[in-house]
């Protein structure tokens, strides 16, 4: 008896675009094939349709998972925000667990071979407290989201005093949450960037928030002198141009954005970015935060994950766009890249071999 759980349901249509296109191509060409090979093909392409509902439920499935677990995670999260802002102190327990766990590592032959670059933590040596510019530093030892990070903004991120995620259970997408200690630069306690996603790998909206900056604290603005014709004479005007920032990572990016007319932009890089590489950049980032910054936060602090070359970053080939599909994965623990370890002031801390 053959199983009918599925033979009667008809999948619904993609909300992926790509994907419903695909079968489009391929119900066309099985509507295309000599009639003799015709019905093979039809009942294949079911079987495929049937394989991708289940793929559509396990998705889901694995949703309900991740964000039960990442509630879990929240709270730990919670304890080391504590501990670096100086909240809580330092619990006699977690130290003498670490003591346990090195005295078992102790017993491995590689440990005692094991060179590792000291980090500095000179800053904070004389602090009763707390570890300040905790998530700067992490920010700047990550490779990537370094080169977002002007000289300017550094100042303004030495505030950062916790980044939280928050999965949605409404649909696949997340939010980003940065909380500062109150500054001079904005009014803003949280910042928060929103990704709006139906499915795993498929973004419908970057949703940024309003940053209420005080008076020219704007990194993102610069002013500009432009020459202008007025009256059939040439005069020297002064316009607000937008700039490279950190910041502009709050902006929203949505589908809307093809239509507005844009900003006079203040750079040497004339090549002008389609929508979706935009969209694609914009998750990308998201991304490094939601898998690396946030969970491995202390490893890019003291500077021990291994990374991928510089030039790796931002510039990949055409033939890399099927890599952009896959969940970015959480670095492994090694040797320090470059630009790892960098201070509070992004600066690189002086190391000493142990």
């Amino acid at each position: 008896m053959q199983d009918q759980s599925h033979a009667t349901k008809p999948l619904l249509g993609h909300r992926d675009p790509e994907m419903a296109e695909l079968e489009d191509k391929m119900n066309t060409d099985i509507n295309n094939m000599p009639e003799e090979v015709r019905d093979r093909f039809k009942a294949l392409k079911v079987l495929y349709d049937q394989a991708n509902e289940i793929d559509h439920e396990e998705e889901k499935e694995y949703r309900l998972l991740e964000v039960k677990y990442e509630k879990l995670y929240a709270e730990i999260y919670n304890k080391r925000r504590n501990l670096i802002t100086g909240k809580d102190d330092v619990d006699t327990a977690l130290v003498k667990a670490f003591d346990e766990r090195k005295q078992i590592r102790q017993a491995d032959e590689k440990y005692a071979a094991l060179e590792v670059e000291l980090c500095d933590v000179n800053q904070i040596q004389n602090t009763i407290k707390g570890v300040s510019g905790f998530w700067l530093r992490s920010m700047l030892s990550q490779k990537m989201l370094a080169t977002t990070i002007m000289e300017k903004d550094r100042a303004i991120l030495s505030y950062l005093i916790d980044i939280r995620l928050e999965l949605h259970e409404h649909d696949n997408g997340f939010t980003l949450l940065f909380d500062f200690e109150p500054n001079s630069y904005f009014s803003n306690p949280t910042l928060t960037k929103k990704y709006h996603m139906s499915s795993h790998n498929i973004i419908e909206k970057c949703e940024g928030c309003e940053i209420k900056w005080t008076a020219g604290s704007d990194p993102t603005k610069m002013k500009k002198k432009k020459k202008q014709k007025k009256g059939g004479k040439k005069t020297n005007v002064t316009v607000t141009v937008k700039c490279d920032s950190f910041f502009n990572f709050f902006e929203t990016v949505d589908a809307n954005d093809e239509e507005k007319p844009k900003e006079e932009k203040d750079s040497d890089d004339e090549h002008e970015h389609g929508f979706g590489e935009k969209m694609d950049a914009d998750l990308e980032l998201g991304n490094c935060f939601k898998d690396e910054i946030i969970p491995l936060a202390l490893e890019y602090y003291l500077g021990v994950i291994e990374q991928e070359d510089e030039d790796e970053y931002g510039c990949e080939d055409d033939d890399d766009d099927d890599e952009k599909d896959k969940k970015p994965a959480k670095k492994s623990a090694g040797a320090p890249g470059a630009g790892a370890g960098a201070g509070p002031d992004g600066q690189k801390p002086e190391c000493k071999q142990q």
